[in-house]
């Protein structure tokens, strides 16, 4: 099996059980403060990693980017890391994991319409089809849960604000990707390679200098990062989580975005509801309406045939 599946794979399953930390660190506090430290625990984490797994030496960390590869993979990090994970991990406070992931299906759209512009990769009227049916199924699901919002506890206006803030994020995370690929893609000019772990690196110091930069002003960060560390029951899910979502899966998930093409990846990816779904399931954290997996599954339908349109179109012409 081709080593950029093997990863994405990898990274579904690591995200899902992210997922599942994140959601229940951010019932517990703020989630951008979870976001701002859990940034820095991964990049503090990926700084030991890339020095004592690889060949890098902590000063290569910073000189051996091109400035190129800085910018792109800085904000890669700022647009899905910074901006695009505050907005899911708020939407996961409002609307729980399993509700939330649904929308990670928009990201192989913003993938492929920005993989389209910014890296030249091939869109056709399949894969319009396939958008359209994605996006389909997600729209069917917010409006059913419209109808359903008196038995969800939730306001209009706290629905309202979950759904546009988890439409937000996964569009952060296609973005992010791509910004990422195309930072990487500059490495054939480079004499030293930069592998999946160190852009990931680069993602998550930019990413955590922007937080900060932005709260530095609006919250006392020292007393914010105290209060969370030192507190058992909002420290353990928070670790957790960014053990496997930033560090480990976020370094696979551009691992995958190097071998293989965007919305391949992103295909995999987009499994993500249907993964937490079978969790929460087996689990019995969060009750399943039969609209979400309905919802699911049809925004799942869409980004394979949005992935697959070239061979579609290969076939019907055979």
């Amino acid at each position: 099996m081709n080593t950029g599946v093997i990863a994405a794979f990898g990274t579904l399953i690591c995200w899902t059980a992210g997922t599942f930390a994140f959601t229940l660190a951010s019932k517990r506090a703020d989630p951008a403060a979870v976001n701002r430290i859990r940034l820095f625990f991964a990049a503090s984490l990926l700084t030991l990693a890339v020095v004592a797994f690889t060949d890098i030496k902590f000063t290569q960390l910073f000189s051996a980017p091109l400035p190129e590869q800085w910018i792109w993979l800085g904000l890669s990090g700022i647009i899905g890391l910074t901006l695009g994970d505050y907005f899911a991990f708020t939407a996961y406070r409002i609307l729980g994991s399993s509700k939330t992931s649904l929308f990670s299906t928009f990201a192989p759209v913003a993938a492929l319409l920005l993989g389209w512009v910014m890296l030249h990769e091939s869109i056709n009227i399949v894969g319009i089809i396939g958008m359209l049916i994605s996006t389909g199924g997600i729209a069917w699901f917010v409006q059913s849960t419209q109808k359903q919002n008196t038995a969800n506890h939730l306001t209009q206006a706290e629905l309202t604000k979950g759904i546009v803030f988890a439409i937000l994020g996964a569009v952060g995370q296609g973005l992010g990707l791509v910004c990422a690929k195309k930072g990487l893609n500059y490495n054939a000019s480079n004499e030293i390679e930069i592998t999946a772990m160190h852009a990931t690196w680069i993602r998550m110091t930019i990413g955590t200098v922007a937080a900060y930069s932005i709260a530095l002003f609006t919250k006392n960060i020292f007393k914010e990062f105290y209060s969370l560390i030192t507190t058992t029951e909002q420290f353990k899910p928070l670790i957790t989580g960014t053990i496997f979502g930033p560090v480990t899966g976020v370094s696979l998930s551009l691992l995958a975005a190097s071998q293989i093409e965007v919305g391949i990846a992103q295909t995999i990816f987009s499994l993500l509801p249907i993964t937490v779904m079978a969790a929460a399931i087996l689990f019995g954290n969060e009750k399943i309406s039969k609209a979400a997996i309905i919802a699911s599954l049809v925004g799942v339908l869409g980004v394979l045939i949005l992935v697959w349109r070239n061979d579609i179109i290969h076939f019907i012409k055979l």
